[in-house]
């Protein structure tokens, strides 16, 4: 093997959320640089769109702008992306979100976009892309890279307890999902 097809994503279609800025925005960038066809996703259409034109120059990089904060925004996304693949090789779940306040003042708004975004969005948004995942797993396996947070494993001073806790379980949520779907070669 060429040491340079190593990391090689040569023909591979990568599905990324919460792609136009910061880590997914740079993770778009690495796929691209290895060749991979690449779709970032995020709620603000404008960004996603600017960032997938920028990110075009590297390769194929399309704007599926979503909102995947819910059920049916995480499946009009995979609606959207199915207009343009039938498989799935790689589904990172980077989308997320933070909310910060006093223990005593903490609400449940707060609470539950942090929550939904972070936890509930990753579960059925795979469980949406699964059937393009087993298609995307040939010759090689399919991916799903849920990013998490060092939150999820140790406590930090600062009072984002759905973050927290979205995180921490993201982390034990990886891990169940992963007994199911590894022996699907994903």
């Amino acid at each position: 093997m060429n040491t340079n097809d190593l990391f090689s994503l040569r023909g591979r279609a990568a599905l990324i959320t919460g792609g136009s800025r910061g880590i997914g925005r740079m993770i778009a960038a690495g796929f691209l640089a290895q060749g991979a066809r690449v779709y970032i996703s995020a709620r603000k259409a404008a960004a996603c769109d600017s960032t997938a034109r920028e990110l075009s120059s590297m390769g194929t990089c399309v704007s599926l702008p979503a909102d995947v904060s819910t059920v049916a925004g995480a499946h009009a996304l995979v609606a959207a992306y199915s207009k343009h693949e039938s498989t799935l090789d790689i589904l990172v779940n980077n989308a997320g979100a933070a909310w910060g306040a006093p223990y005593d003042e903490f609400p449940e708004s707060g609470w539950d976009k942090v929550v939904d975004l972070n936890l509930k969005t990753p579960f059925f948004l795979t469980q949406a892309l699964t059937p393009l995942l087993r298609r995307g797993a040939t010759d090689h396996l399919a991916k799903v890279i849920n990013i998490a947070s060092i939150d999820g494993i140790s406590v930090n001073p600062q009072e984002t307890y759905s973050y927290a806790a979205s995180k921490a379980g993201l982390i034990q949520l990886t891990r169940r999902m992963a007994l199911k779907l590894a022996p699907e070669r994903i």
